[in-house]
């Protein structure tokens, strides 16, 4: 099968090596390879010797090649080999936010009057905090770009609202959800100086093709703030990366606006082995012993508009995340290797990923800058312990006093889980869940409830440090001694 370089080469066409420099070796030697060829030939037609071929592609006129990169300071990011890069004319492109008439002009293309100016210094001070690091977006600082601005007015001119108040709530959106509460306490008076108003609008989610469905989600304080920063990237349409720490509500707060607008919810987990092929599909037999593609549940959500979450996102090998640039850029495709196939994201179509901060639990990976600013960030902080005792107590129907006692012993365990080693693998970890599943058995009395606690979180847990530090925790914030069986701890 002729690929896209060989094709565009045939036909005069102009082709882009996009991130050339996170390409393979193997890939870099490729390219290297048509490069030299190209060049060195009068006539500029190439010989595909790799794949057998004995007569040349004629090179088209109009034919040109370009790659682009971003600079080797960004997370995974590198320099090109310097055999390679000799073969390009190498031209740098600096950020049009760098020159104000430059950022002028752009803002102009979305607005007009005295607007304009205002935006721009807007802009220009959050660049500046950011810079500075006087704000951050859980533990890094934020990374401002053309496309955050662009993407806050295109929401602002798109939103049927008082045009100030449209761009205050573009700007939450593209600025602002990514920042914990105090850098959002910092900045907030920079939109009341320059927009004169400030974020404070609710937003109505189109409904999907499945009939609404009830949630069991108890709408405190802090969960409904959530759901209106996600209801407003929903509207936009771009994809979400929410951030916060485990059980913190993220996976829960899309599922709920999933059920109640009738959207079909999809979950990907992610590890460090997860396979590609659970993403995009692969060939298998069928029951008639043919060859058939099997699409993969990213595929099937694309093409049918289902609302797909991708957990634990920066846990997820780099081939996974190589292969959502695409679906991730502005120009929003899924290409399908094995078939060739490139599909175009369904009109209800939705992507969220989630992830706990990289510095503050083990094996999470930094996300590139590039390849964060390809989101909407959302940061969610934990759910407040007295809220998490009143969502006990109404989901669940049972006492306050069991419910915080249940909360100390998650917040316990979840302060070791930051501060150490345990509970890294897999299923070793309560989740709200979990908490749910503990205070639906019915305990009767604080032994009993501990109990029940040991019985749910260390039975499944595979170390036995995980085990031991669970039962220590229980009985502290229980006031009970714990027998238990050796063969419950095996």
């Amino acid at each position: 099968m002729e690929g896209a370089l060989s094709k565009a080469l045939r036909a005069g066409r102009w082709i882009v090596f996009d991130d050339i420099d996170r390409a393979s070796m193997e890939m870099l030697v490729l390219i290297a390879d048509v490069l030299e060829a190209l060049n060195s030939i009068l006539s500029g037609d190439l010989v595909l010797t790799s794949r057998g071929d004995v007569e040349a592609i004629p090179r088209h006129p109009n034919f040109r090649l370009f790659a682009c990169m971003n600079p080797a300071t960004d997370v995974g990011k590198k320099d090109l080999p310097p055999h390679l890069s000799v073969l390009f004319t190498r031209i740098h492109v600096p950020p049009p936010d760098d020159n104000r008439e430059a950022l002028v002009a752009i803002i102009e293309q979305y607005l007009d009057g005295p607007l304009v100016l205002d935006v721009a210094d807007l802009y220009t001070d959050f660049k500046k905090q950011a810079t500075a690091r006087e704000i951050v977006d859980g533990s890094l600082a934020p990374h401002y770009s053309m496309r955050t601005l662009t993407r806050a007015l295109s929401f602002a001119v798109n939103t049927p609202l008082n045009l100030r108040r449209a761009v205050a709530e573009g700007w939450m959106m593209a600025f602002m959800m990514a920042l914990d509460p105090p850098s959002i306490a910092r900045v907030q008076p920079l939109l009341e100086r320059h927009l004169g108003t400030h974020p404070a609008a609710s937003f109505s989610i189109p409904p999907g093709p499945l009939p609404p469905l009830p949630s069991r989600l108890v709408l405190t304080p802090s969960v409904s703030r959530k759901l209106v920063d996600l209801s407003r990237a929903i509207l936009a349409r771009y994809p979400v990366l929410i951030q916060g720490p485990t059980s913190s509500g993220k996976t829960s707060a899309i599922e709920h606006l999933a059920r109640t607008t009738g959207h079909r919810f999809v979950r990907i987990n992610n590890h460090e082995h997860t396979d590609l092929q659970e993403y995009l599909g692969t060939h298998m037999t069928d029951q008639s012993g043919n060859l058939v593609f099997q699409e993969g549940l990213l595929v099937t959500a694309v093409r049918q508009g289902h609302w797909i979450v991708l957990d634990e996102l920066n846990l997820a090998p780099t081939d996974v995340l190589e292969a959502l640039n695409r679906l991730l850029d502005d120009n929003r495709e899924l290409l399908i290797p094995e078939t060739g196939e490139i599909v175009k994201p369904h009109p209800q179509f939705m992507l969220f990923a989630t992830q706990n901060p990289p510095g503050l639990y083990a094996g999470r990976k930094v996300l590139s800058r590039a390849f964060r600013n390809r989101f909407l960030e959302v940061h969610f902080d934990d759910v407040p312990n007295d809220e998490l005792e009143t969502i006990l107590c109404e989901r669940c129907q049972i006492a306050p006093s069991y419910a915080r006692k249940i909360v100390q012993v998650f917040e316990e365990l979840r302060h070791r889980r930051q501060t150490s080693r345990v509970f890294e693998s897999k299923h070793s970890f309560a989740t709200l869940r979990d908490l749910f599943r503990w205070a639906e058995r019915g305990a009767i009395g604080y032994e009993q409830l501990a109990r029940d606690g040991y019985m749910l979180l260390a039975e499944r847990a595979r170390n036995e440090e995980d085990k031991v530090v669970i039962k220590e925790v229980l009985e502290g914030v229980m006031k009970v001694a714990l027998t238990i069986s050796q063969r419950s701890l095996v």
